[in-house]
């Protein structure tokens, strides 16, 4: 699909249009994914299950609330989040943070596509016998994937919408398999972790799982037929990840593992699983990819949608090779202290200064930089970085630190500097 087909850097039609229940089906899929089975693994062992159970109710909560306002935002703009925060950063300050955000994405994909060529080599190695090496599933399912992908999101939205029915029932199923047993349920509610993380330190982890969420989300809600629909797609959100976590706390409470594969085997679901977690990974990835493109393409708008793809995928694929995933706790660590601030300066821009019209029409009028944006963003994410590693503290949550200080510094600003009447850029 080129650049054009999918409105890359231009708003959506009414005719490209679809329903919230589409879109909240490319929402749930993006959340069942091996990481995240992996964190909801690694959370429930270091805590316990009622903490990580708080744990994830209220970070799907509190992301459910952002994800609310940023839908709609979506809907109602139709151009995705890369093209709407050229009016909060300026036309050469925004590409400094599409690239950050890139980093996420290209890294979510890396990590994604390793855990799945490792879950199929331990699956095959149970089923058959045989070794496959790790380089080759990781390369075979990435070009997979990278198809899809390239595609746009009509394709994104068909899979998903064959795909997640697959995918919920079988996390239902993951559950209901853990829970036979006498006293099963006893020892999982009872379970009191390793202590080896803090909760405050579990939330910011469960937080960088799904922080990205809220900041992309106008990338599928641009769209969304109404703003009801907009609405609908966030239950993706509040509803899909608690659940998927839970089916990574509650067998790895039970297994010892946190190896999702290993976790099925042990509870034999080895065939199952495979088919499942392949699905689930190919529906995750291929957003996750989506999403880089969109960013790289207003950076490099003349460039192709399909050969964006192909680029990020192999640089993807090769930090995947090279073993990016035994960084990943840091990773998410960091993206929970730097990107709600983003959500927070877009929000506060489009409602008091945009007033709610963002033509992309008038990009190239826009200034290079808009430097007190960028440095709102800066403060705030040092504040969540220092509240993170204890320097001081607010809420005690380093994320909602990040929010509400990016909210208070830019309404510091709009009372101090404020815009010039009819003016889009502040």
């Amino acid at each position: 699909m080129t650049e054009q087909n999918d409105f890359t850097t231009s708003r959506v039609p009414e005719s490209a249009t679809t329903s919230g229940l589409g879109i909240m089906g490319v929402i749930v899929g993006l959340g069942i994914t091996l990481p995240v089975f992996f964190v909801g693994a690694n959370i429930a062992q270091s805590i316990g299950f009622q903490k990580a159970l708080f744990v994830f109710i209220f970070v799907a909560i509190a992301l459910s609330v952002m994800t609310t306002i940023t839908s709609v935002i979506g809907r109602r703009v139709r151009l995705s989040t890369y093209m709407i925060l050229h009016f909060s950063f300026g036309k050469i300050g925004v590409k400094l943070i599409n690239l950050l955000i890139a980093f996420s994405t290209i890294g979510w994909y890396a990590v994604t596509i390793e855990l799945f060529g490792q879950a199929i080599a331990d699956a095959i190695n149970q089923l058959l016998g045989v070794d496959i090496p790790l380089s080759i599933l990781i390369i075979l399912g990435s070009f997979l994937m990278t198809l899809t992908a390239i595609f746009g999101f009509k394709m994104i939205e068909k899979f998903s919408n064959i795909a997640v029915p697959f995918l919920i029932l079988f996390v239902i199923y993951i559950l209901y398999v853990t829970l036979q047993g006498e006293g099963t349920w006893e020892t999982i509610w009872l379970s009191e972790g390793n202590s080896s993380m803090s909760v405050i330190q579990a939330i910011s982890i469960v937080t960088g799982t799904s922080i990205m969420v809220p900041v992309f989300m106008p990338d599928f809600t641009r769209f969304a037929r109404t703003d009801k629909d907009a609405l609908m797609s966030t239950l993706g959100l509040a509803m899909g990840f608690p659940l998927v976590l839970l089916a990574g706390a509650a067998p790895a409470i039970i297994t010892g593992e946190e190896d999702i594969m290993k976790i099925m085997i042990g509870l034999g679901l080895t065939l199952p699983a495979l088919f499942i977690l392949l699905f689930s990974t190919w529906t995750t990835n291929t957003i996750n990819l989506y999403s880089t493109i969109l960013i790289f393409s207003t950076i490099r708008k003349k460039s192709k949608f399909w050969k964006i793809g192909v680029v990020c995928s192999i640089v993807s694929t090769t930090l995947a090779i090279l073993g990016f995933s035994t960084y990943f706790i840091e990773f998410l660590n960091f993206f929970s202290l730097v990107i709600p601030s983003l959500a927070s300066i877009f929000v506060l821009h489009y409602y008091f200064v945009a007033k709610g019209n963002y033509d992309p029409e008038q990009i190239e009028k826009l200034p290079d930089f808009n430097w007190q944006n960028l440095g709102i963003w800066v403060a705030s994410s040092s504040v969540a970085i220092a509240t993170y590693y204890d320097w001081f503290q607010l809420t005690t949550i380093p994320f909602i630190d990040a929010l509400l200080a990016g909210i208070v510094f830019y309404l510091l600003k709009l009372k101090f500097f404020p815009p010039k009447k009819m003016s889009h850029v502040g």
